[in-house]
Formats: structure tokens, sequence, C-alpha cells
């Protein structure tokens, strides 16, 4: 049984409504990105949540068979909320990087948590998109979603630096166990609170397979891209994207729709796995928590590397050069 197109409009609908609202009642917005993870923050994480939540609204409420699975779900989207996100709003950190020991915990054990229900060890998870269980992921598919964007985003931090200046990692000035410690409490708290839960179940979950079953896959990543960038809205007008005003919404889309084609191919080659999706949104979210210094100039160099990226993928690989239906 396929969804509607009703049910695809009413989930982006819901979505923004879900979203945006909660983006302007918590206060964070005029902050521009620069305020504590504090109370308004936690508030504002409720409409991070917004694809995500939407889509499990939409599918459970079409599909029966989607009811129980999209209410187990659900409990996990909140658990990071009620535990990890109580506890970092209460410690009020400036950044990630000055978390206190008890949220670093909570966050690294939800996280695990996290990962291990969305894995293939799950084998009662079914996508909302298809209502099908997930396919099994190669390991080495596994390990590029958690390298291949911040591989990407590594070089370009050395190139932008090969001028001069201080090359610097925040993140690992406190020895090796030290330095490991800290990349897995800012991979867990990104993986959580930094989008990926929030966004993953809704854009790859699915609206991906939704699109795909209406056309061929380097058409539904544009069109993914598209609503992907313009769902940013409110926060690019507030806090600018590159640029300032309707700008920062045109740079805000030309800057997501190569993320949205290799999300496609690792979604495409992974088997529809949520898992890989995940991993591979807060793989890159990473990247501005490590205290890298140049960061905005190896952003630029990343965004071309990345398209460049995007174009070999989309011309080289069976998956754009066939229909795929979920």
């Amino acid at each position: 049984m396929k969804q509607t197109g009703g049910s695809l409009w009413l989930f982006l609908v819901l979505t923004c409504l879900l979203s945006w609202p909660i983006w302007v009642v918590s206060g964070v917005l005029p902050r521009a990105g620069t305020g504590a993870y504090d109370g308004p923050w936690l508030v504002a994480q409720l409409g991070v949540f917004g694809p995500s939540f939407a889509s499990l609204i939409v599918t459970g409420a079409a599909r029966k068979e989607l009811r129980a699975n999209n209410l187990r779900i659900l409990l996990v989207l909140l658990l990071p909320l009620a535990v990890p996100g109580a506890l970092v709003a209460a410690a009020s950190p400036s950044t990630i990087a000055e978390l206190p020991l008890l949220p670093s915990i909570a966050a690294v054990i939800v996280g695990t948590l996290t990962v291990l229900f969305f894995s293939p060890v799950n084998r009662r998870l079914l996508s909302p998109g298809t209502a099908e269980a997930q396919g099994s992921p190669s390991g080495r598919w596994v390990v590029l979603s958690v390298t291949l964007l911040p591989g990407l985003f590594l070089i370009a931090w050395l190139l932008a630096n090969a001028q001069g200046g201080g090359v610097e990692v925040a993140a690992l000035q406190g020895g090796m166990l030290g330095s490991a410690w800290s990349v897995l409490v800012v991979f867990c708290h990104n993986l959580l609170l930094g989008g990926s839960l929030g966004e993953e179940i809704g854009w790859r979950g699915f609206l991906l397979p939704e699109l795909l079953r209406r056309m061929p896959p380097l058409t539904a990543s544009v069109v993914l891209g598209v609503v992907w960038g313009l769902w940013h809205l409110p926060i690019d007008l507030y806090t600018g994207f590159a640029a300032e005003g309707a700008g920062a919404v045109v740079m805000r889309i030309i800057y997501v729709l190569p993320l949205s084609v290799l999300f496609t191919w690792f979604y495409l080659r992974s088997k529809g796995s949520l898992l890989i999706a995940l991993l591979l949104h807060t793989s890159l979210n990473v990247m501005g928590d490590l205290g890298l210094s140049n960061f905005e100039g190896a952003g630029m160099v990343f965004f071309v590397l990345m398209g460049i990226t995007a174009m070999i993928v989309s011309v080289s690989s069976p998956v754009f050069s066939r229909s795929w239906r979920a």
C-alpha cells in the first residue's frame, strides 16, 4: 500500500507547523546561533524534531501497521529531549566542549541506545516511508557514512590553512583518551540534539522514499534538497547563511543540494537504512563543534569538494542511472 499525494503534502505542511512557530516563540532566533545551550535552546529543539514528528504522525494515521512501530520511534525521539537535553539545558554551557560530565555521560548512553535501536539489531523497526523492515547495510557503508564528509571537510580545512596561520582543533587538546572522549560526546550530542534524529526520520525515512516512487533518484534528490533548504527559512532570515535576507535562503538551498544527492546515494546503497542517514547527518554536524581554526574558510572549500563528489556519484553510480522504487 502506497502513501497518497495528500499524505505527502500533509507531511510538508505539518513539518513547518511543528517547527517554525516553536523556533519563533523559543526566543533563540535573534541570538543568531550565539546563545547558550539553555532552556530556550531546549524548547527550540522541539522544532528541530518537526520533520521526524510529522512523518510519524502522517504515516501512523494513514497506515495501521505502522502505528505501534511509530509510537516506539516517537518514544525514542523524546528520550534525548527528556534526559540529555534537560541535563544540557540545566548546565547551560556556551559550547558542547564545555559540557559537564553528567550530561556528557547521558548523551553517550542515550546515543548508544539510539544507534542500537535504528541498527539491524532491531528487526522490528519499520521505515515510516515504506512500512517495511530496513535493509542491513554492509560494514563499509557504515564506516563510509561516518568518514566521508568529515574526510572531505578535513581536506578542505587543510587546504584553507595552507597559506599559513594557526592550525588548531580545540577538541583534541586533552591527550589521547581525553580527545577520544570529547569527540564521542560531541558525536552523540549531535546525533541526538544536533538535527540528525530530529530530521532524518522525516527526510530520508519518509520524504525520500515517497519522492522515489514518483521520480528518478537525481530529481528526487533535488526536490528534497529544496524542501530541506526551505525548512530552514526562519533560521536563515534571522541569522543569515553566507548572505542576508532572501539571499540566505537561496544560499542554504544551494548548499544542501549536493548534500541531498550524497544522502540519496547512501540511502540507496544501504538499502534504505535509517541508521546510515543518521550517522551521515551526524558526521557532518560534528565538524562545527570540534573547534577547528578557520572554520568558515574551510566551509567554503568543503562546499566545492562536496559538490564535485556529488557530481561524480550522480554520474558514475548505477543507482542514479536507473529507476528505483521503495
